[in-house]
């Protein structure tokens, strides 16, 4: 075939000099960023021969008058071809337009039967991905061509570039020895793609990052020199307490009370400048126009299982985004095994930007391994994660990218404000909710403004597809897939940066829904910190001193801190004697010499947390101009045994069930 000349050539979005999701070997102290590479739509120049052809052929038997007209408008503001936009936007059916194209310009239609006629590899993926353009595939006797052109193109011009593509690349037409050339649309090659390739997909999806890089893989568990250096470390403390007991817990109380001073310091410093520190990130009030032409395709990345009760509130909230629908690109992922929300899905009736794909069975059943499926055949220059009970504000996409564009070249992710919509339900989704806008409008705001690295959230982080991909994605070997993807692109020398947009979520309302969610969290924090602690010196030099530690502060602090809260507080009850009230002066008298230190650790790291976290608290209340959380405050120390107890359930399943997903069941938007 001649170089150069391919009148087929792929106009779709560029891409960077960074690798694909692929199992190779890759550094983590990567260094050499690439600035991001976009397709950049324009408005679009039509020849009135061009629109008038068109407006013949499809005029009619497949959209009105009215509805070519809107079309044609919003095509050449938006950049989109007019006959992407029309299908993209459920005005005209793919399949009835390219079966009637086929027969105007007299070549054969492939349809779904006879799409296993198509010599597919998967190489062919970043073809295969690409929204606008177009492309074409050998089949076993021919051509099958995708014919979606920039601009508008009707019949006659087809025809044309068909006839010209023949003659330039000599492909017989003759009766001895003819080759075929089929027009097939775009969803039937994407569905036959994901048809033919489905296990080596979810290959990628579950090995891909344990493959390219077993040292930043969850899959391995904690490593020999881990387990050496525990247990080696659990002996000295034994034998520490039978040779000098009290010498022993006055050390290891000082050790566990540096990591909750850590972030009980760090509380109230960000209590202390809340205001400074949660209004950088309060939201633009002019991001990108709704038909701007440079807005990119965007990927919605929608990991579904079990999720009929809120699939209609879900796919309310995602139409009302206020983006071009030409140009998302929202993927409900679909677990294999769970037949009930694929009905579900199925009798909706969805537009034509919603793609369903079923993710083949396999273990771990994981929601990063979902993610890594859809990441494969993301279409979209930027990608966003949602849950299944999320409401995302209709301009968080256009307002993302703004952020992008004013962020420096290595931010790859930038991560939404989450809450809930169900705030005052009852005691344990206000405890929730105040714990969420302290984190949100507060915690990460903090950690960005003194550079500590950002363990992202589990939904509404705004990524750099190609930066996704070189990275390998999520562990769904990891039950906090975020929080360690986040740590990683630190690593490699990216950033993350905070929305000053929210996405409103459920907060859980029973406590066994509370303490399977949370427990997850937990056991992934965990997974995180000891799979980034792997090699400690290593973490050092990729992340510098300063971030090491902040390292600590962010994800082993509130690990150990939840630890050691419930030994503190017993630590004190045992000191005041309570068993004994009535000679509690004489207890305190005679145990006060060699008890003091102890106590008084207790007492302070106790006391000044408390305080630090409810007046932390109070202030993002306050921000969020949310009343009525007065006993929600106050009775935060019982809440902080139950994290406590999540995290000692979680660190039991860390040990037997590493990789398991405790489900959160999810009911919808109730009125409170």
């Amino acid at each position: 075939m001649p170089q150069n000349t391919d009148p087929f050539q792929d106009t779709g979005p560029l891409q960077s000099n960074l690798p694909r999701f692929k199992p190779t070997q890759f550094s983590m102290s990567q260094r050499n960023l690439s600035p991001l590479e976009v397709r950049r739509f324009e408005p679009i120049q039509m020849q009135a021969d061009d629109i008038e052809d068109l407006k013949h052929f499809i005029v009619g038997p497949l959209v009105t008058q009215t509805l070519f007209d809107l079309a044609l408008t919003k095509a050449v503001q938006t950049g989109v071809p007019l006959d992407s936009l029309l299908i993209q936007e459920g005005l005209m059916d793919e399949e009835g337009y390219v079966k009637q194209l086929s027969q105007v310009i007299g070549l054969d239609y492939m349809s779904a039967r006879h799409a296993t006629k198509l010599q597919l590899q998967f190489h062919d993926s970043n073809k295969v991905n690409r929204r606008f353009g177009w492309s074409y595939y050998k089949t076993d006797d021919g051509f099958a061509i995708v014919p979606f052109g920039t601009g508008a193109m009707g019949p006659k011009k087809i025809r044309a570039v068909i006839q010209k593509f023949i003659e330039e690349n000599q492909i017989s037409r003759s009766t001895t020895n003819p080759a075929k050339i089929y027009l097939i649309s775009h969803t039937m090659v994407r569905n036959a793609f994901q048809a033919r390739f489905s296990n080596d997909l979810l290959f990628y999806a579950k090995e891909g990052l344990a493959h390219k890089s077993p040292e930043q893989s969850a899959k391995g568990g904690v490593s020999g020199l881990q387990t050496i250096g525990l247990l080696g470390l659990i002996g000295f403390c034994l034998y520490g307490f039978w040779v000098s007991p009290y010498i022993s817990t006055y050390a290891l109380s000082a050790c566990f009370s540096l990591f909750f001073f850590c972030l009980i310091f760090f509380r109230l410093i960000t209590a202390l400048k809340f205001q400074s520190i949660a209004k950088q990130f309060i939201p633009s009030r002019h991001p990108l126009p709704r038909n701007h032409p440079q807005l990119p395709i965007y990927t919605l990345l929608v990991p579904l299982f079990r999720e009929t009760a809120v699939l209609p509130q879900l796919i309310s909230a995602l139409e009302e985004l206020d983006y071009p629908k030409a140009k998302l690109d929202i993927k409900l992922l679909l677990e294999e095994i769970d037949t009930s929300t694929i009905e579900a899905v199925k009798a909706m009736n969805l537009p034509p930007y919603f793609h369903v794909l079923i993710v083949p069975d396999g273990h771990p059943r994981t929601k990063p391994k979902a993610l890594n499926y859809g990441l494969q055949l993301a279409q979209g220059d930027y990608l966003v994660i949602y849950d299944a009970e999320d409401i995302p504000e209709p301009s968080q996409l256009r307002r993302a990218l703004e952020a992008f564009e004013n962020s420096s070249s290595n931010c790859a992710v930038i991560q939404a404000k989450l809450n809930f919509y169900n705030q005052k339900q009852n005691w344990l989704t206000k405890q929730f909710t105040m714990e969420y806008s302290s984190l949100f409008d507060g915690v990460l705001p903090a950690y960005f403004k003194f550079s500590v690295p950002l363990p992202l959230g589990g939904t509404s982080n705004h990524f750099r597809t190609d930066v996704l991909n070189a990275v390998g994605g999520w562990d769904p070997y990891n039950v906090t897939e975020d929080a360690d993807l986040g740590m990683r692109l630190y690593r490699c020398g990216y950033r993350a940066t905070i929305l000053g947009s929210t996405t409103y979520e459920e907060a859980c309302s029973q406590f066994s829904s509370w303490l399977y969610q949370r427990t997850r969290w937990l056991k992934g924090w965990m997974q995180t910190y000891y799979v980034h602690m792997r090699q400690p010196f290593t973490l050092w030099q990729d992340l510098g001193t300063w971030k090491f530690f902040g390292f600590q502060l962010a994800v082993g602090a509130p690990i150990f801190s939840a630890l050691v809260h419930p030994i503190f507080l017993g630590l004190l009850l045992w000191t005041i004697s309570f068993s004994d009230l009535a000679n509690i002066y004489e207890v305190w008298s005679s145990t006060w010499p060699t008890i003091w230190p102890l106590w008084g650790l207790a007492l302070f790291n106790l006391t000044v947390g408390y305080f630090a976290t409810m007046w932390l608290g109070s202030q993002a209340l306050r921000f969020r101009r949310t009343t009525g959380f007065i006993f929600t405050i106050f009775t935060l120390p019982f809440y902080w045994l139950l994290i406590s107890f999540a995290t000692y359930r979680a660190l039991f399943q860390l040990i037997h069930a590493p990789f398991y997903w405790e489900k959160t069941d999810h009911k919808g938007k109730v009125s409170e």
